[in-house]
C-alpha cells in the first residue's frame, strides 16, 4: 500500500526460542517448567511444536530463515490476527489508509518498504493483544528505532489496558521514555480514539484532545509528557462497516478471524475479562450476514474462526447463527461452552460447517468448578463433549492445574475425564493468579498468597502444579496434548495450511512422543518419533498438494 496513514503491527513471534536454546543443556531440569511440554529440542535448539514441522519438512527452522521464506513457513503467527484486520476495516471505512503487518518477524522487509516509500512518515501502531510483558514491545521498538530514529510509535491493546488499570501513569511514562514510545492509547474499545489520533497527526493538528492518550511531545525522550482523560467506548459491532474484501491483506490464506460479540456474560473466578469488558454485547444477525457476505468476497477464504469469548453464550442466538451459516459455504472453528449443548444444537453446528471447538472445561471436579464459578458440572461437560464427539466435531478441552482446592485426588479426576469423555485434544496450564480477578476476593478463605506464577494456597503451590502438569502429559493416553498457548489456533492453522484432521492428529502424536522422551532426559535427535513426524509431514504435504481440505 502506498502512503499509509498508519502502519499497524498486529502480532509477532511471542516466544524467543533462541534465548531458551542458549541456556545450558546439562542444567535443563532447572528451567523445565518453562520448556516442557510446549517446546521440543532438535539439532541443538529449542523449537515450538509447529516450527519442528518446518525443521523436518524443509531442514530449516523459522528462526534461521529469511523474511520471504518465513512468510511461506509454518508459524501460528502467520495466521491472520483479528485486531489488525478490525482496525484496518474501521479506519478504511473512515477514509484512512492502513498497512497491516500481520507478523512482524515475517514481514520486516514489507514494513521497511511501506515506511520507506511513504511521502510523509506514517504513524506506527503496535498491538499488545498477545503480550504478557514489555519484553516483546522493546524488541520491536528497538528494531524500528535502529532504522527509523524519528518514527512515531503508538502502543495500544489488551496488555497496555491491563497495565493502566492501576492508573500508574508515571510508571507508563518511564516505560515510554525507556523504549522510545511516543503515544499510548489505553481506553477500552479505543477505535474512535485511534481514528481521532491518526486524523490529528495526518493534519498536523495537536493531539491533546484525543481521549485516553499518554504522549511525549516532540523532542524524543526529553519531550514533555502529557495525558488526557480516558473514556469508556462501546465495542464496535453493528457500527463496523463490512469492508473486509477492500482491505489489503496478502497474508490471508484460507482462514478469516471474525467476532459477533464482545465481552462475556459469565464471571469465572480466574478471569478478568468480564470485569474489564463491562458486560456482554452482541452483533445483530443481520449485521453478521452482511459481514459474511463481505468475507465471502475475499479470494480463497473458506474458513472462519470466531473469536467470541463464548459463541453460544445465548443458546437460542447460537442456533440462529448456525442456521445463518448454513446458507454460506464456510467451515468454522470457535470457542464454546459445552454444558448448554443439546442434540439439535450440535446437529446445526455440524450442518453449518463446524470443524472444531475450544472448550474451557478447566476441571473435572465439581467442587473446584464451584470455586471457579463455572456454573457447570462435570456431568454436563461429559454430556456436551459426548454429543460433539459423536458428531465428528474436533474438540480441544482446556484444564487449569492448581486452582484453589486442587489436590492429588482432583488431578486424578482430571486424568480420568480427559481419557474417557471423547475429547480429541486437551491442554494443561497452571493457575495464574491475577489480583484484579474475582478469586482475589477469596484469597483469605483459600490461603492464597503471591501473584502471577509465584503462588501458593491451602492445597497446592505453583511448582507442584507445574510438576503435576508434566506428569499428566506423560501419563494421559487416548487424548492428544496440544500446547495451551496455541490450543485451537494450532488445529485451525494446520487446517488452514491444508492438513486433514487425521493428519493433524498424527503430527501432534509424533511430536508428543518426542517431548515425552525429552522429559525423561532423552534429548538426542535419534528418537524414532522424528522419523514418524517426518513421514506424517510428508503425507500431509501430499494431501496439501492435492488440494485437500480439513
Amino acid at each position: 500500500m502506498d502512503n499509509p496513514d498508519l502502519i499497524l503491527i498486529t502480532q509477532s513471534e511471542s516466544v524467543e526460542y533462541i534465548e531458551f536454546s542458549h541456556l545450558p543443556r546439562e542444567r535443563m531440569e532447572l528451567y523445565a517448567d518453562l520448556v516442557f511440554p510446549r517446546m521440543v529440542h532438535y539439532r541443538g535448539k529449542l523449537h515450538s511444536h509447529i516450527d519442528l514441522l518446518n525443521c523436518v519438512r524443509d531442514g530449516l527452522s523459522f528462526q534461521d530463515a529469511g523474511y520471504g521464506q518465513r512468510r511461506k513457513m509454518l508459524s501460528i503467527w502467520n495466521l491472520p490476527g483479528y485486531s489488525g484486520l478490525h482496525i484496518a476495516a474501521y479506519l478504511t471505512a473512515a477514509g484512512f489508509r492502513v498497512k497491516v503487518i500481520n507478523n512482524f518477524d515475517a514481514e520486516w522487509d514489507l514494513f521497511q518498504g511501506a515506511y520507506g516509500s511513504a511521502v510523509r512518515p506514517p504513524l506506527i501502531g503496535i498491538s499488545t493483544t498477545f503480550y504478557l510483558s514489555f519484553r516483546q514491545v522493546r524488541r520491536i521498538t528497538e528494531k524500528i528505532r535502529e532504522s527509523y530514529p524519528d518514527a512515531r510509535i503508538l502502543l495500544g491493546g489488551a496488555f497496555v489496558n491491563a497495565q493502566m488499570l492501576s492508573g500508574d501513569e508515571s510508571g507508563m511514562e518511564k516505560t515510554m521514555r525507556r523504549f522510545g514510545i511516543n503515544y499510548v492509547l489505553h481506553g477500552f474499545n479505543s477505535e474512535a480514539d485511534l481514528q481521532q489520533l491518526v486524523g490529528a497527526l495526518k493534519d498536523n493538528r495537536g493531539c491533546q484532545s484525543v481521549p485516553g492518550l499518554l504522549g511525549i511531545e516532540e523532542g524524543g525522550a526529553a519531550g514533555r509528557f502529557f495525558s488526557t482523560p480516558s473514556r469508556w467506548n462501546e465495542p464496535v459491532l453493528d457500527g463496523l462497516e463490512p469492508c473486509w474484501d477492500r482491505i489489503e491483506a496478502p497474508f490471508i490464506h484460507r482462514t478469516m478471524p471474525f467476532r459477533t460479540s464482545a465481552g462475556c456474560p459469565y464471571a469465572c473466578a480466574f478471569c478478568s475479562y468480564p470485569v474489564t469488558a463491562r458486560g456482554f454485547r452482541t452483533m445483530s444477525l443481520e449485521s453478521v450476514k452482511r459481514h459474511l457476505l463481505s468475507i465471502q468476497g475475499i479470494p480463497g477464504v473458506d474458513t472462519l474462526i470466531f473469536l467470541d469469548d463464548t459463541l453460544n453464550a445465548s443458546p437460542q442466538r447460537f442456533k440462529e447463527l448456525c442456521r445463518l451459516l448454513c446458507s454460506f459455504r464456510f467451515q468454522w472453528f470457535s470457542f464454546l461452552r459445552a454444558q448448554t449443548l443439546d442434540e439439535e444444537t450440535v446437529s446445526l453446528m455440524k450442518d453449518s460447517g463446524c470443524k472444531g471447538v475450544y472448550l474451557g472445561v478447566e476441571s473435572a471436579n465439581d467442587a473446584i468448578l464451584a470455586n471457579m464459578n463455572k456454573r457447570a458440572t462435570s456431568d454436563q461437560f461429559r454430556r456436551g463433549i459426548g454429543l460433539l464427539a459423536r458428531s465428528g466435531i474436533t474438540t480441544v478441552g482446556a484444564f487449569i492445574i492448581g486452582f484453589p482446592g486442587e489436590t492429588d485426588r482432583t488431578i486424578e479426576e482430571n486424568v480420568s475425564f480427559i481419557e474417557n469423555t471423547g475429547l480429541t485434544y486437551y491442554t494443561l496450564k497452571e493457575f495464574y493468579y491475577m489480583k484484579h480477578t474475582p478469586v482475589h476476593r477469596m484469597s483469605a478463605q483459600y490461603g492464597l498468597e503471591g501473584e502471577g506464577n509465584n503462588w501458593k494456597h491451602g492445597t497446592m503451590d505453583y511448582r507442584t502444579a507445574a510438576a503435576k502438569k508434566r506428569e499428566m502429559f506423560s501419563r494421559i493416553r487416548g487424548c492428544v496434548f496440544v500446547d495451551a498457548d496455541t490450543n485451537l489456533w494450532h488445529i485451525a492453522y494446520l487446517a488452514d495450511q491444508g492438513f486433514s484432521p487425521s493428519g493433524i492428529r498424527s503430527l501432534q502424536e509424533a511430536t508428543n512422543s518426542i517431548v515425552s522422551a525429552q522429559l525423561q532426559g532423552d534429548i538426542g535427535d535419534e528418537h524414532p518419533g522424528f522419523l514418524r513426524l517426518a513421514e506424517a509431514v510428508r503425507k500431509g504435504r501430499c494431501e496439501r498438494g492435492a488440494g485437500s481440505a480439513a
